[in-house]
């Protein structure tokens, strides 16, 4: 294994320093200058700061160092990536410019077994550039400023599409592989042409992309998969296609919410959440065992100023039934209608509005089940926690449940985000409850997911994602520590990216929600999860973190909200949970509220929130968070380092947490 990745890796510092600070060129964004009222000033990442990046990178790979020269600032721990680590990631970012990738090193278990038989067919996905990358990030990043006269002025998906599709590039790559891989059948074109999924034999991959493709085995889930260690895209591409899915990637989603648990062992199962036997009948015996830090849509309310629920029948009501939010889900998590029906009617809840079953290109595959989930619970809490919470914030709001089958990164980006951007009307309002490791995610899917994301705020869509819950490590660091990374997709640029606190909800101040906190906030029973938070090592700092941090990459979180003793219903049985994925779809269902009043009045969507959430005007919003840490991974162990908490933003809490009065206020006094 070790021998395998040095091969995979053998340029010198030089090469790396040098086509790093190439490759930073490409990472300039767009400045402007705002009005002092709102105090937003966006710089420009000047070359000396990103070479000055490069030359401390240089430096850690010289000296075989695993953290990174310097620190950020308050004295917070900037120790990331070991050395090759560092190295992967900066030739692994470079592929998207080069045409080279290489698979990462940690693979999950995944253990190479045999050469693939050429003639085996195998499926890829080439992701095609869009025809100007920055035309589109200078026209969403003025859409997206508060201060920019064309601020929430959304684009229709024709004029979105007019902008981005590629013709000339799509055309090219269905001509290269008609002339180099006539044996290849296109299996699937994304409407706006960014994605073609083909599959051909084994021996046609190899040699299109000078490369070997194995047979990677599972021995825990009795699996195979096909991968290759690294790939090299023809000359004649490089220009249109940024790089090929389904060659090097091995990680696929896991959810955010409470660590699977083994009762009699206590060890974790790090595929899919098990939640504890504990269980009670009703809400009134699970909130006497848990006490006062049991959070449920009633203290929610209280705790983030938010409107009481509209009355059935009422204009208030049939204003909210006008917006849309979309929950994401995968890897075989089911929601349960018998669960959400209980759920809603303990708190008052309407149940009149329902969850239309949405999926990619498995269209009426229905991932709900009131017999599975009584049966099945441990596959049933991520689901049944988006639904019922996110309902419960914006009850009237109409609401979907959009299940792609595998959870990897070419089924999120194809069957999940490029069909939403297909969509004429996509939803006003995303919650996603999963995540990977950052390091994991091949560089053609982090650049496709970016450039998606970018076309759905263009529409006025929010996306908002949870941090993660394995503190600053990830989900690497749930069985030993690895270095530190965030998680992606929480870590794009276009994404509200949601932490997780803990205290309000009995009445004490708010801390971090970690694993190693027994403090009043919790009631002495520690939280099963640590929220994510961190730097980013393959997205840069975006326009509205200038001068918030003095890192040079995306920071995350974006805010946090409660995430520990969710009170909520799984197969007929009341159970409490932890995880930022429930801080995630409860800052959706605020946003819906908020959109209501907006369409009501005529005027666009929220949209994309950071920009506005990072604007000095609106320090008001936030309580702000300053006790905790997220060095410890979920269950409290291992703990690998990571940051504090402390005034304004920090990479633990982000700005803090949210009055929802005040930001909606602050949204309702922008200009549109």
């Amino acid at each position: 294994f070790e021998s395998r990745f040095v091969s995979i890796f053998c340029f010198s510092t030089t090469q790396v320093v040098e086509a790093a600070v190439a490759n930073s060129m490409l990472w300039l964004l767009v400045g402007c200058v705002l009005a002092v009222d709102v105090g937003c000033v966006w710089s420009v990442a000047t070359p000396s700061e990103t070479s000055e990046d490069a030359r401390e990178l240089g430096e850690a790979l010289e000296a075989g160092d695993e953290c990174r020269a310097g620190s950020s600032d308050s004295g917070q721990q900037s120790c990331g990536l070991s050395a090759v680590q560092l190295r992967g990631q900066r030739r692994s970012h470079l592929g998207t410019e080069s045409g080279y990738e290489a698979a990462p090193a940690h693979k999950f278990g995944w253990m190479q077994s045999e050469r693939c038989a050429g003639t085996e067919l195998h499926e890829l996905a080439f992701v095609v550039r869009p025809r100007s990358l920055a035309q589109l990030q200078e026209v969403a990043l003025d859409r997206t400023n508060p201060c920019s006269p064309n601020y929430r002025k959304w684009l229709s998906r024709t004029e979105v599409s007019d902008l981005t599709r590629n013709e000339q590039g799509l055309l090219e790559l269905r001509a290269h592989l008609r002339a180099h891989a006539p044996e290849a059948a296109i299996l699937h074109a994304s409407r706006d042409g960014d994605l073609l999924r083909v599959r051909a034999p084994v021996a046609t991959w190899e040699s299109l992309l000078s490369t070997e493709f194995f047979v990677y085995k599972h021995e825990e889930h009795n699996s195979t998969i096909l991968r290759s260690h690294s790939y090299l895209l023809p000359g004649a591409l490089k220009e249109h296609v940024s790089g090929v899915l389904q060659a090097i990637n091995f990680e696929q989603f896991l959810p955010k919410t409470m660590p699977g648990i083994d009762l009699n062992t206590g060890s974790r199962d790090t595929q899919q959440p098990l939640f504890s036997a504990m269980s009670w009948d009703n809400f009134t015996e699970l909130q006497a065992s848990k006490g006062p830090s049991l959070v449920s849509p009633t203290k929610l309310h209280k705790i983030y100023n938010m409107p009481a629920v509209a009355e059935r029948g009422s204009d208030l009501a049939k204003m909210q039934a006008k917006t849309s939010q979309v929950v994401f889900g995968t890897i075989n998590e089911h929601w349960s209608p018998s669960d959400r029906t209980r759920f809603e009617e303990a708190f008052g809840i309407p149940q009149d509005n329902y969850v239309k079953q949405l999926s990619g290109q498995t269209e009426g595959f229905s991932m709900s089940g009131d017999a599975f989930c009584r049966q099945n619970s441990s596959h049933c809490g991520e689901a049944n926690l988006d639904v019922q919470y996110m309902m419960a914030m914006s009850p009237w709001t109409q609401i979907g449940y959009w299940y792609v089958p595998h959870g990897r990164p070419v089924s999120f980006v194809d069957d999940f985000m490029a069909q939403l951007v297909d969509e004429d009307h996509p939803p006003q309002v995303i919650s996603i409850s999963y995540g990977m490791p950052e390091s994991q995610v091949p560089s053609a899917a982090l650049d496709l997911f970016e450039c998606l994301a970018m076309k759905l705020t263009l529409q006025g869509t929010t996306i908002v994602v949870a941090s993660g819950d394995d503190g600053a490590g990830s989900t690497l660091d749930a069985q030993e520590c690895m270095g530190l990374r965030v998680e992606w997709p929480s870590s794009s640029k276009w994404v509200t990216s949601v932490g997780a606190t803990v205290g309000p909800a009995s009445g004490q101040p708010e801390v971090v929600c970690q694993s190693n906190y027994t403090g009043p906030s919790t009631d002495g029973e520690a939280p099963l999860i640590t929220s994510g938070g961190g730097y980013s090592h393959k997205v840069p700092k975006p326009a509205w973190q200038e001068g918030i941090h003095n890192e040079s990459s995306r920071g995350v979180p974006d805010l946090s909200l409660l995430g520990h003793n969710f009170a909520m219903v799984i197969g007929g049985r009341w159970r409490s949970v932890d995880g930022t994925s429930a801080s995630a779809p409860v800052l959706g269902g605020m946003l819906s509220l908020i959109n209501s009043e907006l369409i009501a009045a005529g005027r666009p969507t929220v949209g994309f929130l950071n920009p506005l959430l990072y604007a000095t005007s609106s320090k008001s919003i936030f309580s702000d968070v300053t006790e905790g840490d997220n060095r410890c991974a979920s269950l409290g162990a291992p703990c690998c380092g990571g940051y504090d908490a402390g005034p304004g933003w920090d990479p633990v809490t982000g700005l803090g947490s949210i009055d929802w009065q005040k930001l909606r206020d602050a949204i309702m006094a922008s200009q549109f």
